[in-house]
């Protein structure tokens, strides 16, 4: 248990280091600011988007009245007249009716913000969700559904865009309030209680449109921003254990037989909370100079679990340099030289080339690659587990052979009984 004194004792020193923890912490913050005036992420006020809707769907027929309906107009006129809050007059889709193939060709030339595809059975998986509703209502303790019928709205887009982004985010709350309004009118129909769920019938898939122009915008930025940041962690950690060894302090560590395993699990336990630390003031600071934010609590909890495996593999790469520096001033330049390349590699600042290595993006054998692709998609298109749990397993699987390799460079330079 020896790595628990070790934890202990760095972060007391952490906590004494004021320069360095003001550094580690709040020159990130300072690009955040920087970045969010430059690329437009302060003072944006509601702007209208424009949404092009293809809708296939087919009339379906209601059982309480026998009216035919088509619920894809009745959608569609939903969004052309949603507005703001505090601002009727405000509205929130520029919204056109067109074929797919022409929506397409406008998606790609950045003429239209997002494209929604009705399918041809949502009417009738509308339909559906009222005859459960009604059926659950009469007769709460029914658990038989009357029929099922699932559709699935499509919400295509460029996912590098942040007009994108937002509108995809207005879509998805706006189709869940509208499956929301069409249980409460039915039961409110037939005065009944709360019973039906309508994940079942109405459901949405968000498609990435291949072949659309990216570039740089504040959205994109502050989750590299984030990493960045995750990254400096590796020359402060390098520059500390370097210093640890001038001072003569790891050779007095070394005398209690401490393993290199105890003195990175230790080290890594108090760097972890300033990695959790970096995530929320970072976090805290882009939405307040206009980082479009999407997901819930939620997102900010696994951009934080997604921040602290990001951060450990600094930690061994910290390690690592500092298996080769001879003094922390040494350890500081070797870790700016590593990290900030590392940093445009992993694609923190801007998009890269499709570049394939054995069928894999070249830089997705860094672990930072992985965190910043999960930040992102948790971050800013509000993806939940199932959206990140590639992204979090791959980095995890890199961080554990970099730990493995910063323990054994480490160990080998500056533990062994021969130094």
């Amino acid at each position: 248990m020896k790595f628990i004194s070790i934890a202990l004792k760095d972060l007391k020193e952490l906590i004494r280091d004021k320069r360095g923890l003001i550094f580690i912490l709040f020159f990130p913050l300072l690009l955040i600011v920087v970045f969010g005036f430059a690329f437009g992420g302060m003072g944006q006020s509601n702007q209208q988007y424009n949404l092009a809707i293809v809708n296939y769907d087919e009339p379906a027929t209601l059982p309480t009245s026998n009216e035919t309906i088509n619920y894809g107009n009745n959608l569609t006129q939903l969004l052309k007249d949603v507005t703001y809050q505090g601002n009727s007059s405000m509205h929130m889709f520029n919204v056109t009716i067109m074929s797919e193939s022409e929506a397409d060709i406008l998606l790609k030339n950045r003429k239209i913000d997002a494209l929604l595809i009705i399918p041809a059975n949502f009417s009738r998986s509308v339909v559906a969700l009222i005859k459960n509703t009604i059926q659950t209502t009469t007769n709460p303790l029914s658990q038989v559904n009357t029929s099922t019928v699932t559709s699935t709205l499509i919400i295509r887009g460029d996912t590098g865009y942040i007009n994108f982004g937002v509108s995809q985010g207005i879509l998805v709350g706006l189709l869940s309030e509208y499956q929301d309004q069409i249980i409460t009118s039915t039961q409110n129909a037939v005065k009944g209680t709360p019973g039906a769920s309508s994940a079942q019938y109405i459901s949405y898939d968000v498609q990435p449109m291949a072949g659309t122009k990216n570039f740089t915008n504040f959205d994109f930025l502050a989750p590299g921003i984030m990493v960045f940041a995750i990254l400096m962690l590796a020359t402060t950690v390098a520059a500390n254990l370097t210093r640890e060894v001038e001072q003569g302090t790891l050779d007095r560590l070394k005398l209690s037989k401490m393993t290199g395993f105890d003195l990175l699990f230790g080290g890594m336990l108090p760097w972890s909370l300033i990695v959790v630390a970096q995530v929320l003031i970072l976090f805290i600071v882009a939405v307040a100079v206009g980082f479009h934010w999407q997901g819930g609590i939620n997102s900010i909890v696994l951009a934080i679990f997604a921040g602290i495996i990001g951060g450990i593999a600094s930690i061994a790469l910290g390690m690592i340099i500092a298996a080769f520096a001879q003094n922390d001033r040494q350890a500081s330049n070797l870790g700016i030289l590593v990290t900030v390349p590392i940093s445009f590699i992993v694609g923190a600042f801007f998009q890269l080339p499709n570049l394939q290595v054995w069928g894999f993006q070249f830089n997705d054998f860094l672990p930072w690659t992985h965190t910043l692709n999960a930040l992102r998609a948790t971050l800013i298109y509000g993806g939940g587990w199932d959206a990140i749990s590639y992204q979090l397993a791959a980095s995890a699987l890199l961080t554990v052979i970099l730990f493995i390799i910063g323990l054994i460079l480490f160990s080998k330079s500056r533990l062994s009984v021969d130094n």
